[in-house]
């Protein structure tokens, strides 16, 4: 006899496998969010304030990141005025926008700002960017005087970087 479809008892039976391996997989992953998160907010701004290193370069000009800890973002734009402030007709080269759950916390920049000059040094005093999410990790982008990037965290509540 062919009969075709499956049993009420084969069908309880792979129900209850997808159960135990989704009440197995969940916390993982619930533990694993907060930090994807907070790498790829770090990553993003690394990857901005890079480009903002070489468009400096490629134009010939300052180009400055603000951020603007309050509301979670930064900006970055070509300064051709030389006034470290986005005017109307200056280049936006990126702006950002955290992850859900993830906040600028501080900056050792001057005024929450840095520059990187035309030949992609430092145009201003150099710093870091620190970011944390709801699980207290803590990670950050420091910037030397050479205008070289770094990612950075702590595992002391701030205390230490590396």
């Amino acid at each position: 006899m062919n009969k075709k479809g499956f049993t009420v008892i084969e069908l309880t039976i792979v129900l209850s496998i997808i159960g135990i391996m989704s009440i197995i997989a969940i916390p993982s992953y619930l533990a694993w969010l907060p930090r994807h998160e907070l790498k790829t907010s770090v990553r993003h701004i690394y990857d901005d304030m890079n480009r903002a290193k070489f468009k400096a370069i490629k134009s010939n000009t300052v180009a400055v990141i603000i951020f603007s800890i309050p509301n979670d973002t930064y900006t970055v734009f070509l300064d051709s005025s030389g006034n470290w402030a986005l005017d109307a007709f200056e280049t936006t080269i990126s702006t950002g926008t955290l992850e859900n759950g993830v906040d600028i916390t501080g900056s050792t920049l001057p005024s929450h700002t840095y520059g990187f000059n035309s030949r992609g040094m430092s145009a201003s005093n150099p710093g870091q960017v620190q970011l944390t999410n709801g699980s207290g990790l803590l990670m950050g982008v420091r910037v030397n005087v050479a205008g070289s990037l770094s990612i950075i965290s702590s595992t002391d509540g701030g205390t230490t970087w590396s």
